[in-house]
């Protein structure tokens, strides 16, 4: 496999890495908030919460994934076996 192909394939895993985590990430959550609302809890209170757990969701599942790269470029050197993707201009 050549460097291209092998930054290809890392970035189609990385994204399936990333979506899983922001998924386990809004369904935990999601199951903390359902744990403290009520049923009397105004409607706009759950659309205020419902948007702070997407968010935190988003951005959890952001550091968490790059942490998860620096650790495996510590690694295992990536560098040496990716295509960089931004070069830059002479």
């Amino acid at each position: 496999m050549n460097k291209k192909l092998n930054t290809v394939l890392f970035m189609l895993g990385g994204t399936i890495v990333n979506i899983i985590l922001m998924l386990g990430l809004f369904l935990l959550f999601l199951y903390l908030g359902n744990l403290v609302l009520t049923p009397e809890t105004d409607s706009n209170m759950k659309m205020l919460i419902f948007l702070l757990i997407i968010g935190i969701s988003v951005v959890g599942s952001f550091f968490l994934y790059s942490k998860i790269v620096k650790m495996i470029n510590k690694k295992w050197n990536l560098e040496n076996y990716m295509h960089p993707l931004f070069s830059r201009k002479r």
